[in-house]
């Protein structure tokens, strides 16, 4: 599906510097990993903080990728798919359609909410009601589409400085990415009350989504979910925002790269490279090996149609920025990974991964040259391409790791086959440790870096398998339909290729021990 034709005239100017900033476009897990809540019933105006914790439901599970077979001797590597990215510049890429809503319109209504009914006589309390809610995520959107940035930090707090500086920050970097769609949205309450008991100061917190679809990148709108902190000082001042920050446990897919430090960007055909302002004299080099990395899995891709055209890739050499981006406990001797994104839940139901964003550490030991670059980033697109194609069901079981990993792994080593099986996976063949088996899930995602190692390589073998014995739209398609339906990897199986997953692990045992 690449088209190796492309001649588009690749943007490697390194926009993003602060002189820049204000005249680049604005910029999509599933894509958001933050589904909304899809309560149908209107928030109340007050409520504890444990009734109204973000009602987001779980993201899908994280295919994490452990060390690097070919360089276990080196160090462990690791990458994750995580549960769990001027005037028309807004939209920079050519093609993509201004999709914002004006506010007042139904786009800006959170999903499950309606107005509060009209005042019919003089308020006695303070208040804040939904309506000014809504208008003002509107304006945050508005201004965003203008390219105002004194109209986007009007209503924060002049108080706080930090907070107006990240915002201008965050401002910067949101009109540097090429958006099908951009708008904040007011989601619900998450902890206060909209209702004061006196005339006096009232302050709440209220979930808002930043819904967004980076062009070619998201098939559908997805969501990164904010809390506001807002408050009225007194009954009848203004409305400001004096806080904000991500939801709890990255339940909401906070934080994207735009969240954490200035960016620049280079696009290419089929990438979006998004880099710190430090890194602008590197980041054209980036965007060079991630769009032979993009053009080469698009190639080899013989699965069904629907798949990105284009990855959002962010990349950093700073050990900091890039643990950030992980927004948790990252696993040791990780490089790189990639977090699906999910529809957002007001236009879909269910949770469908509707794109991806990719975060790669480029300073990794033993990973240097032009060849493992590009190899580290064809395995984590290997993941993108096929993320759309997770079961949406969120009763339905992971897809077994020896899929998920073995079919990235597979992208990344398939032009290097002479260098597939590295003595620590020979030696484990020929050893009695060997059953026959295929990977479980532990031998992948465990403590010991070897041993992932070896489960990752032989894990690529089965793919491998699949390519050479039944071609590559075979096997693709036995993937693609594994992701559709983990439940029965056995049937995926035999709907492809006609055998039974005990015949196949039998087979594959016996090619693994000749080519090995």
């Amino acid at each position: 599906m690449a088209d190796e034709s492309d001649t588009g005239a690749p943007e490697d100017t390194a926009e993003g510097s602060p002189e820049h900033a204000a005249e680049g476009s604005p910029d999509g897990a599933e894509a958001g990993r933050a589904d909304a809540a899809a309560d149908t019933a209107a928030p109340s105006d007050s409520a504890p903080a444990e009734a109204l914790s973000p009602a987001v439901p779980p993201q899908p599970p994280a295919p994490r990728r452990g060390p690097h077979p070919a360089l276990i001797p080196v160090m462990a590597i690791g990458t994750a798919l995580v549960l769990v990215v001027t005037g028309s510049a807004l939209f920079a890429n050519a093609g993509a359609s201004d999709l914002l809503a004006t506010p007042g319109t139904a786009a800006n209504a959170g999903p499950g909410t309606s107005a509060a009914p009209s005042a019919t006589s003089a308020p006695t309390r303070t208040e804040i009601t939904t309506d000014e809610l809504r208008a003002l995520a509107g304006t945050q959107t508005d201004a965003l589409k203008r390219g105002d940035v004194d109209g986007f930090l009007a209503p924060y707090d002049p108080a706080a400085t930090d907070l107006i500086a990240e915002r201008r920050r965050l401002f910067a970097n949101l009109r540097l990415v090429p958006f099908t769609q951009a708008q904040y949205r007011w989601e619900r309450l998450y902890t206060g009350s909209l209702s004061g008991k006196d005339t006096g100061r009232l302050t709440a917190d209220v979930v808002v989504a930043f819904v967004h679809q980076v062009t070619g990148v998201d098939a559908q709108p997805v969501a990164e979910q904010y809390i506001w902190t807002v408050e009225r000082p007194a009954m009848g001042a203004p409305l400001r925002i004096t806080g904000v920050r991500g939801t709890p446990g990255r339940s909401g897919s906070y934080p994207l790269a735009w969240d954490l430090a200035p960016l620049v960007k280079a696009e290419r055909p089929h990438v979006v490279m998004l880099a710190g302002s430090a890194d602008a004299n590197k980041i054209a080099g980036w965007a060079d090996h991630a769009e032979n990395a993009a053009k080469r899995d698009l190639d080899l891709w013989k699965g069904p149609s629907g798949v990105p055209a284009r990855f959002l890739v962010f990349a950093s050499p700073d050990p900091e920025l890039f643990a950030k981006a992980y927004g948790g406990t990252m696993p040791k001797g990780t490089v790189a990974f990639c977090a699906p994104m999910a529809a957002d839940s007001s236009d879909t139901r269910g949770r469908v991964i509707v794109g991806s964003r990719i975060t790669w550490d480029t300073r990794s030991k033993g990973i240097k040259n032009t060849e493992e670059q590009t190899g580290v980033l064809r395995h984590e697109m290997g993941h993108a391409l096929v993320a759309g194609f997770m079961a949406s069901d969120p009763g339905q079981p992971d897809v077994p790791l020896w899929i998920v990993e073995g079919f990235a792994e597979y992208l990344e080593w398939v032009d290097r086959f002479g260098q597939y099986y590295v003595p620590a996976a020979r030696d484990f063949v020929a050893s009695d440790g060997f059953t026959g088996k295929l990977p479980g899930d532990s031998e992948l995602y465990g403590e010991d870096a070897e041993a992932n190692g070896i489960g990752y390589h032989l894990s690529m073998t089965a793919i491998r398998y699949l390519v050479d014995k039944y071609g590559a739209e075979k096997a693709f398609a036995f993937v693609v339909a594994a992701y559709r339906n983990p439940r029965d990897p056995d049937k995926a199986l035999q709907e492809t290729t006609g055998l039974d997953l005990a015949t196949f692990e039998s087979r594959w045992a016996k090619w693994v021990k000749s080519h090995v």
